[in-house]
């Protein structure tokens, strides 16, 4: 094959591997996500097998009626409402990883951020679970990951996946980069100094360390950013209180009476 065969060949290459993938391009700080691969070591099957022995009787009438009819339809408009329902049906009988899975073939379908943010925070339930075993958590730190990277992807301007994904690091922190959640949330500080979200969520995990004045501080920062934000407000209400700074809690503690009526 001639030099100008291979260039014809490699061209053509190029252009069906764009056309595959598809865009947009990530993020090139969200790309590790991606180069480190699947970390799931579990999928559908065997998370039904094991859900199966806590479903009644009649969920595993409708699930099974669901999965049955999913079965015999192709199109897609005719998948996406039996695919609602069984992701409705399973986050109900409270098994998020099984619900995000389904609610990950309708993003992969529509690919719109909403839909991949759904699908994110579905599996981020999964996270919270206490009686989650280890695979499990894996899974589902594993998609919620890609999901958030995917809707980010496709608004990259948008902060809010960008602290979910990190919240999702700190749940489940990777084995190599135990910090990376935290040190994430201070990029985001950087790029995103006027969001109130930032601060609220680096105080909660002050919070869970018990760094009460440092928590403090950030809510300082979010309230003043946001007045009427009763995450900001409430919470630094219950800090001050924990701080025995009960003057500056008490109007605050009444500003948000106000603001959750």
């Amino acid at each position: 094959m001639g030099r100008s065969q291979w260039i014809a060949v490699a061209a053509v290459s190029v252009l069906l591997l764009l056309t595959y993938w598809g865009c947009p391009v990530r993020p090139p700080e969200m790309e590790e996500g991606f180069k480190r691969g699947p970390l799931e070591s579990t999928g559908l099957e065997s998370l039904i097998r094991a859900a199966r022995s806590e479903l009644t009787p009649a969920e595993i009438a409708t699930l099974s009626d669901l999965e049955s009819r999913l079965e015999k339809q192709e199109l897609p408009e005719n998948r996406r409402p039996l695919l609602e329902q069984l992701a409705g049906e399973w986050y109900r009988a409270g098994h998020p990883a099984i619900s995000g899975i389904y609610a990950k073939e309708i993003a992969e379908d529509e690919n719109t951020e909403d839909a991949w943010s759904i699908t994110a925070t579905t599996f981020n339930i999964c996270l919270k679970q206490a009686d989650a075993d280890d695979k499990t958590r894996q899974f589902c730190a594993s998609q919620a990951e890609q999901a958030y990277q995917a809707a980010i992807s496709l608004d990259p301007k948008d902060a809010d996946n960008r602290i979910n994904l990190a919240v999702s690091y700190t749940d489940f922190p990777p084995r190599d980069n135990p910090m990376k959640g935290i040190l994430l949330l201070r990029e985001l500080e950087q790029q995103y100094p006027e969001n109130p979200r930032v601060y609220t969520t680096l105080a909660q995990l002050a919070i869970k360390t018990n760094q009460w004045e440092k928590a403090a501080e950030r809510l300082e920062k979010a309230v003043e950013l946001a007045p009427d934000n009763p995450d900001a407000v409430c919470n630094l209400a219950r800090v001050y209180e924990t701080l025995n700074r009960t003057d500056e809690a008490a109007p605050l503690a009444a500003r948000c009476e106000e603001l959750v009526k």
